[in-house]
């Protein structure tokens, strides 16, 4: 575990992350004012492509070629279907858009899962052929996904054909949701591609929303990590029962706020230079059943898989349902990593979810349990998951979950649950918990209602000034911490 953690953290530790005081202090404000000061739309898009690539290639120059190589079979690929819309053109259209995506998955594939591959063929065979050394290029699943949204919609004729390349590279490169997401469909920003719209009050939004995540970022999530990363970095039969209940409900929550994080960043610098980005996550912890979970969980990824791939199968119309959605899981799983632990997790969300469905459909009289019943089972699965997705290998995983529920005698064991929960520890766990509920947000409702509008706007806009400064403090004091999702 500890070679794959500073193997990762090796290969990322260039990006310029959005919680980086090189980020906050140096490239974003030259991309604002240079973006400000432009005034035609078509010379702000140039400047944003300009400052996405540099973005991107600031993270490793050795992977900029393949972003290029993205942009341009897109783009191919999009000119390609509109030249053959003609009806005796559509097998040709056809066979275009088949390899057009085949070349995006075959791309994909080599970068991501080759050493997956090989592996797999040297223990079923007993061969020993050599596993290459490739390195996965920063947000590839992200980007790939993205530049595929726009041959499909194309395809299917649901978006227009992009005749400016450097349209299609913003799409595909914008920095915002580059390499973290939220994937971003061509079709619900074509328009915004061509014209956007700017204001004072647009902008505050967009800074309220970033300040949110910047938050979530780096003061909850890397104070979490400290904790998660200290009580997985032990051997499992170190871990007592609570210490191990403690890391995976610590990494549980460092995750979504790393990533919901993140994506609330992106949605606000979207929405500052006037693109209205999908919401990503809706307190997913929430949740009372597996589908609701998912549906509040990474939205944009479930939503393309959805749209492009379990409708395209049948959905619940056509064929098996069940076999669809262990697919659509299998796939998400996949879209994780390279590795045995998300095939399983994939799969482990793959058949709670088909048994979920199925027995609702052979009791639809039954109701599900009481929701004060429901979201303990919900989260306890979640946490489940979480191990599975933690940890490096399926022994470690099995170790582990064995060392929560009480059944691995602990040898060597290292601190008891006191050490990790000195005062600041409990803090920050407890703000988490509420921060992971609407709670913050029907406050901010009855706010809204009670106060006149100028008192209102003052209270807003202070405690988003003041949200920044102590964020800025713990991103100048921190040492470096990665988005988690970075990785994928």
């Amino acid at each position: 575990m500890e070679l794959q953690a500073a193997f990762i953290y090796d290969r990322i530790k260039w990006i310029m992350v959005f919680s980086s005081s090189i980020f906050i202090f140096f490239f974003l404000p030259i991309v604002l004012s240079g973006y400000f000061l432009l005034r035609s739309v078509k010379v702000r898009n140039i400047w944003l492509l300009l400052a996405s690539l540099l973005f991107y290639l600031w993270g490793g120059y050795a992977f900029f070629p393949i972003i290029l190589y993205s942009i341009a079979l897109n783009y191919t690929g999009g000119r390609i279907l509109g030249i053959l819309q003609a009806k005796e053109y559509e097998k040709a259209r056809k066979a275009a858009f088949i390899m057009v995506v085949s070349l995006n998955l075959l791309s994909l594939g080599y970068w991501k899962y080759t050493k997956f591959i090989v592996q797999i063929v040297n223990d079923i065979t007993g061969s020993r052929f050599m596993i290459p050394d490739i390195v996965l290029p920063i947000g590839i699943s992200f980007f790939t996904f993205q530049g595929m949204s726009y041959v499909i919609d194309v395809y299917r004729g649901e978006a227009g054909v992009q005749k400016n390349i450097l349209k299609t590279g913003l799409y595909i490169a914008l920095f915002p949701q580059l390499i973290a997401g939220p994937i971003v469909r061509y079709s619900d920003i074509e328009r915004q591609l061509n014209a956007r719209r700017h204001s004072v009050d647009q902008f505050m939004d967009g800074l309220k929303v970033f300040a949110v995540g910047l938050a979530k970022k780096a003061i909850l999530s890397n104070s979490l990590a400290v904790t998660a990363d200290a009580v997985f970095g032990n051997r499992p039969g170190q871990n007592l029962p609570a210490v191990a209940w403690l890391g995976v409900l610590t990494y549980s929550l460092q995750l979504y706020f790393d990533f919901s994080g993140y994506s609330d960043m992106a949605v606000g610098l979207g929405r500052i230079f006037g693109f209205r980005f999908p919401r990503n996550f809706d307190y997913p912890y929430i949740s009372c059943s597996v589908a609701e979970l998912w549906r509040r969980w990474h939205i944009s990824l479930s939503t393309w898989f959805r749209d492009y791939v379990y409708i395209p199968l049948g959905g619940s119309r056509r064929g098996n349902a069940y076999f669809n959605l262990l697919c659509v899981f299998l796939l998400t799983g996949l879209w994780h990593g390279a590795a045995w632990n998300y095939v399983v997790w994939g799969l482990y969300w793959g058949v709670l979810i088909v048994g979920e469905r199925y027995l609702s459909r052979k009791y639809p009289d039954k109701a599900g349990l009481p929701k004060v019943l429901a979201w303990p089972v919900v989260v306890l699965l979640w946490m489940i998951s979480m191990v599975i997705f933690k940890t490096a290998t399926l022994r470690e995983c099995g170790m582990y979950l064995r060392s929560m529920f009480g059944m691995l005698q602990p040898e060597g064991v290292g601190f008891t649950l006191v050490y990790y929960l000195q005062t600041y520890d409990v803090f920050i766990i407890i703000v988490s918990v509420i921060a992971m509920t609407p709670a913050g947000k029907w406050c901010y409702e009855r706010l809204k209602e009670k106060l006149s509008a100028l008192s209102f706007l003052l209270l807003e806009n202070t405690l988003t000034l003041a949200l920044l400064a102590v964020s800025f403090m713990y991103v100048v004091t921190e040492t470096y911490n990665p988005f988690i999702y970075f990785q994928f």
